[in-house]
């Protein structure tokens, strides 16, 4: 609790230098589920599972269905999904199937004390999965009042972290989540023997560990979680394969440093140069967060001693990398190797917050890249069980649609055709522009403040190949599992071919999640996951309004161009294909509502970055934000922090 307690003090007093003790660890993001077309390749019976779309209508369930009002879907569709899902989940995607709502009077809690004999031969969790198909009638207003301190939205990493911490202070906390899960892009899911990883590429180590000392993030430390969490260190990080040379990235700093003097003698000075600024950034970082946890004269005399590091890390806050790059750079190859990392971002040099992007590599290879066994779920899952065990509630498909407020406080958080929930604060882990603009309503804020927000940039969007596959490929991953294809050594320019969808040319990363977790498919086969950016507006949306055969087959046209693309690092990977299965922007967004599909919330830019990202304080007094949206930025890591910072800004209300 100390950790956030001094992350929120430093915060709320608008120190700049604070920015930099995020410990960042960012991953790519995606929820995604999906429907079957069966194909024949080779004399190979592949299951081609593209999204299924929540809310597009020709996937939604009807009176004309053979089996409305029957709850037992499997019992018909018993192939479906392999097993990836259970009856009570179909309805995310599909709709309630007819199932009758609920009258006035009937409350949310323990269905079964009423309903004992209902659907007792299904696999039902009552009761989420009874408040999923079982809504409320239409027109009634707040058919169930229940009182909280702390209503949480949304059960992505910075909710549920938000929560844990609240509910492990002793205060009475509600998360409700519009899913059938908690994580958000937080999640893993299952197709058959098959186990898909949504989001997580790694995270660094402190974020789990004590450390040897008070300085960086602990917060899944705080939280009572490290030993429920078991970490896989991958070592080289990974490879970078570019037009004429291939690079194995070592974890060791000092290590990856004489790598590339040695690759690029003529640049050995230079190199050198830059790395010793990394350590600058470092040192720099320590005193700070020393001087934020308690005054010490040795930190103080950090600062005092090295006025050109903390200055330069100071302007690196409103800084490109770029800019900070061809400082100590010339060689545009070597900038390109030692800028890859820049792909975790979705965002291109030139426009990328140079102060993220250092805290991010520092952490990396300062902390170690890790993964997590079990993936990002495991995760999600740890902090859900703390919120539980200290008496807080998780209310699963549950959308918030309305923040009440009176007299310019928050008084309740209302639900879509459910429950509303009374309660002194708020905690949203929601997208921004919905949380602000559209559950509390820009009446109630200040004019120049929305207009900031609709000035706001909105970060990239994830397009994704989901491949299970009869053949092993580990031996084509050197001790990591992660291999990024780059078609030029111009960050810029790759990423540039993302935003005019360059299919051939567009980044990707090849994800052999099976090298480090080997729990995620059988053994002898491989579950592999193909990652590139790809914008939610392309061909009209993805073809959304013109019907869902349209948006399927534009999705299976450009994951099959990224799968051939793949191929050839993976000899014969479409041969070897048994499940495959595509999400795209409009995905993202289907199933975690953010705007545009964004996984990172808004973009990274120097004037949208750590410091001077949106506000955790909202102009609501007991409203506030949690998660990539909000300080100190998008990845894993950072949310589950954010979280934590959010809950102290909350238990310092408190006193």
């Amino acid at each position: 609790m100390d950790g956030f307690m001094q992350a929120a003090r430093v915060q709320s007093v608008h120190s700049i230098l604070y920015c930099i003790i995020a410990s960042v660890s960012l991953a790519l993001c995606l929820c995604a589920c999906g429907n079957e077309e069966d194909e024949r390749r080779d004399r190979r019976r592949v299951d081609v599972v593209t999204s299924a779309s929540p809310g597009h209508d020709s996937s939604l369930l009807t009176i004309s269905h053979a089996g409305l009002k029957n709850p037992a879907c499997f019992s018909c569709h018993e192939d479906v999904h392999l097993g990836g899902f259970t009856n009570g989940q179909c309805v995310t995607c599909h709709g309630s199937n007819g199932a009758p709502h609920r009258g006035e009077g009937h409350h949310n809690a323990n269905c079964r004390s009423c309903h004992q004999g209902v659907h007792t031969n299904l696999e039902f969790y009552a009761d989420q999965d009874c408040t999923a198909c079982h809504k409320y009638e239409p027109g009634i207003t707040c058919p169930v009042t229940e009182d909280y301190d702390v209503v949480v939205i949304g059960a992505g990493g910075g909710g549920l972290s938000a929560a844990a911490t609240l509910a492990k202070a002793g205060m009475n906390v509600v998360v409700i989540e519009k899913n059938y899960r908690v994580g958000g892009y937080m999640t893993r899911f299952h197709r058959g023997d098959y186990s898909f990883e949504a989001s997580l590429h790694a995270l660094n180590k402190i974020s789990l560990d004590n450390a040897d000392d008070s300085k960086g993030t602990k917060a899944l430390y705080e939280l009572g979680l490290a030993d429920s969490i078991q970490l896989v260190r991958a070592d080289p990080m990974y490879r970078a394969i570019f037009p004429d040379i291939t690079i194995d990235v070592p974890a060791d700093i000092e290590k990856y440093e004489e790598l590339l003097k040695n690759t690029f003698p003529a640049e050995a000075g230079n190199i050198e140069a830059l790395f010793q600024e990394m350590d600058n950034v470092v040192m720099i970082v320590n005193a700070v967060t020393g001087l934020a946890s308690g005054f010490n004269w040795g930190d103080l005399l950090t600062l005092i001693i090295h006025p050109g590091a903390s200055i330069r890390t100071l302007l690196y806050i409103n800084s490109p990398l770029k800019k900070m790059v061809e400082r100590y750079i010339q060689d545009q190859k070597v900038i390109g190797i030692w800028e890859q990392l820049v792909f975790y971002l979705g965002i291109g040099p030139k426009d990328l917050q140079a102060l993220y992007f250092l805290i991010m590599w520092n952490s990396y290879h300062n902390s170690g890249f890790y993964y997590v066994i079990g993936g990002s779920q495991a995760i999600s899952d740890a902090l859900a069980k703390k919120i539980v065990e200290h008496g807080g509630k998780i209310k699963l498909n549950t959308l918030a649609t309305k923040i009440v407020i009176e007299n310019g406080k928050a008084t309740q958080v209302r639900t879509e055709n459910d429950a509303c929930f009374n309660a002194r604060y708020v905690v949203s882990n929601a997208n921004a522009p919905d949380t602000l603009l559209k559950m509390i309503g820009e009446e109630h804020l200040p004019v120049d403040y929305v207009e900031q927000l609709r000035k706001m940039e909105i970060g990239a969007a994830t397009f994704q190949v989901f491949l299970g596959v009869d053949h092993d490929y580990r031996s084509y991953f050197p001790k990591t599992h992660e291999i990024f294809v780059n078609e030029t050594f111009d960050q810029d320019e790759s990423y540039q071919y993302t935003k005019e969808a360059v299919l051939e040319k567009v980044p990707l990363v090849i994800t052999n999640y099976t090298v480090v977790d080997p729990t995620t498919a059988p053994e002898g086969k491989n579950t592999i996951v193909m990652t590139t950016y790809l914008p939610y507006s392309w061909q009209n949306t993805w073809h959304w309004k013109q019907g869902y055969k349209e948006y399927t087959e534009i999705k299976d046209e450009v994951g099959q161009v990224l799968v051939r693309r793949a191929e050839k690092v993976l000899p014969g990977l479409s041969e070897n294909v048994e499940w495959m299965e595509f999400g795209s922007p409009v995905t993202n967004y289907a199933y975690c509502l953010n705007p545009e599909g964004a996984v990172y919330g808004w973009a990274h830019t120097p004037q949208q970055g750590t410091f001077n990202r949106l506000s955790m304080q909202t102009p609501i007094e007991n409203v506030v934000l949690a998660g990539a949206w909000t300080y100190p930025g998008g990845g894993q890591a950072p949310v589950i922090q954010s979280g934590g910072i959010a809950a102290s800004m909350i238990l310092g209300k408190e006193k």
